[in-house]
């Protein structure tokens, strides 16, 4: 259980707890000749605060990134009107996925009822290895945890998101009866489901930057696919096109990859 909250910090206060590293970098000594320290901003669901660790940085810094849990031993210093955290020993605290709404602010959305709006989704769609697929992922509890903490900055907008498009898509049946429409909703379902990778706690922050969601989350479906192998192939790979087209839209080929991408579009230029 988390006992030290930044908000709660006062000068001089013992500090040994878990926090989310938002930023982490090496950072030159006056005398430059004493090598570097670490500069850190640190985070719990009541706030950020600067940090320093002074002693063994250079051989810290190759082990941390941004989103990572870390534990950390030290004290709470005055700076400048502000609290700062002097460090003397950070190492990466492995803790456990139900412990992480510590760690994030306050959901900025209602996740419950766009949980209420995507199992209602799945409920209506007419294929059963569709319908069966998409359960075996949102009645997964450590998925449906990492979804509604994500993205880690406005825990549950992930969510939202998803349920949004879920609503955008409602009308489309009678606009276009050629649409197939249980398609297009696995792939709005499905298709960002590979931002988990960047929750904290996980190891996967540099595999979304570096990667992108869209191939995180092929990779998640490719997964569970995996597992079924009475899957229909080409169905299969039309699921699998939607969800890649969203990274480049100009491969879009299908009418559902095209509809998809042009509802993202919508949908950012709606917020």
């Amino acid at each position: 259980m988390k006992r030290t909250y930044i908000a709660d910090l006062k000068p001089d206060d013992p500090v040994s707890d878990v926090f989310r590293v938002v930023e982490a970098r090496l950072a030159p000594y006056r005398d430059e000749s004493k090598g570097q320290y670490m500069h850190l901003l640190l985070a719990d669901r009541t706030g950020q605060a600067e940090a320093r660790l002074w002693q063994g940085a250079e051989e810290v810094a190759g082990r941390l990134s941004p989103g990572d849990v870390v534990r950390v031993e030290g004290r709470a210093k005055l700076y400048q009107d502000r609290i700062r955290l002097r460090i003397d020993s950070l190492e990466p605290a492995g803790e456990l996925l139900s412990g992480m709404a510590e760690l994030l602010g306050p959901p900025v959305a209602d996740v419950a009822e766009a949980l209420r709006m995507i199992h209602g989704a799945i409920s209506r769609v007419s294929q059963p290895p569709l319908q069966d697929l998409l359960a075996s992922f949102f009645e997964d509890s450590d998925l449906l945890l990492a979804l509604s903490l994500a993205p880690a900055e406005r825990p549950g907008e992930l969510l939202a998101r998803i349920a949004e498009l879920v609503e955008l898509a409602a009308p489309l049946s009678t606009v276009s009866p050629e649409l197939d429409t249980d398609l297009l909703l696995a792939a709005i379902l499905l298709h960002d489901i590979g931002a988990v990778q960047a929750v904290p706690g996980g190891n996967g922050a540099k595999a979304v930057a570096w990667l992108g969601v869209p191939a995180l989350s092929d990779q998640l479906l490719t997964e569970r696919l995996s597992h079924r192998p009475d899957f229909p192939a080409g169905l299969a790979v039309e699921l699998r096109h939607c969800i890649l087209a969203v990274a480049n839209p100009a491969t879009a080929r299908s009418r559902e990859a095209r509809v998809l991408v042009c509802m993202r579009q919508l949908q950012m230029a709606l917020h």
